[in-house]
């Protein structure tokens, strides 16, 4: 199996040294089976100083969606990659209770959940913390296109994207910045915030950067650490991300992967 895959593997894009998925070339499945959910609009809150809430009619990132359980219960966030496929954060998907997706007015269930083999929450930090969401049904929606670190400059402004109390809200230019990465933790990277409180269900989400115009998804927020209260709210002190770039080939190999079993139960089934 390990040379069929390394045979049927699709060559990845190279561009100015970093590797980038190619998009899927299956065309769009019907998707009548889809659950559409009502997004209510959000309620005027203290964190508006430094996010910006997404509507339906106005979201500038359609790829990051929101991880629930089967009884709704928002877990986390996530951001399509391909038509079919979500990433996200490994803590998000450990507990193996992420049902459905909604991304825009899509609600779609998850067929599986792949976890990084080198994943580990240890001492209080968590390692490799990416994982894949296999859908049942193809979006409707944009995959977010992949990108490289590599191309950001030290101070460079970032915009993070994620879900908290049942609504989607990215960040104001100039809120977060690219730092780089430390000799301890080589697979993410660093933005130092101003003072901001956090949320809960932002884990998952993307950090996008532009890059000549054009915006990349270049990681997966890991986790947010909390010192004490500035005046009255909790402040973030350290931000981290999962460096999308070091995991371009695992991702590609669990998406050939999981398309050849798919094709081996078509033919098996006679489907």
């Amino acid at each position: 199996m390990q040379n069929l895959i390394r045979y049927l593997l699709v060559p990845l894009l190279l561009i100015t040294g970093c590797k980038a998925p190619q998009a899927s070339s299956l065309p769009p499945q019907n998707t009548t089976d889809i659950v559409i959910a009502k997004i209510e609009s959000p309620p005027p809150n203290y964190l508006d100083e430094w996010f910006i809430a997404a509507t339906p009619e106005d979201d500038p990132y359609p790829s990051v969606c929101s991880l629930h359980t089967e009884s709704g219960y928002l877990i986390g966030s996530g951001i399509l990659i391909r038509p079919g496929v979500v990433l996200t954060a490994g803590h998000c998907v450990n507990g193996n209770n992420v049902f459905s997706i909604t991304i825009g007015n899509e609600q779609i269930m998850v067929k599986k959940t792949v976890l990084h083999s080198r994943y580990s929450d240890s001492l209080g930090r968590v390692q490799d913390d990416i994982a894949l969401i296999f859908l049942e049904c193809e979006s409707k929606y944009e995959p977010a296109e992949l990108g490289c670190i590599e191309w950001i400059k030290r101070y460079q402004s970032i915009t993070t994207v994620g879900y908290s109390f049942e609504y989607k809200k990215y960040s104001k230019p100039k809120v977060f910045r690219y730092f780089g990465t430390v000799t301890e933790e080589p697979d993410t990277m660093k933005f130092i915030p101003r003072p901001a409180s956090v949320w809960f269900g932002d884990s998952g989400g993307g950090v996008f950067a532009e890059y000549e115009g054009k915006s990349y998804l270049v990681g997966v927020i890991s986790n947010f650490m909390v010192i004490k209260p500035f005046s009255g709210k909790p402040v973030v002190s350290e931000c981290s991300a999962t460096i999308v770039s070091l995991y371009l080939e695992w991702i590609e190999r669990e998406v050939l992967k999981n398309e050849i079993e798919e094709t081996e139960i078509f033919v098996r089934d006679g489907r």
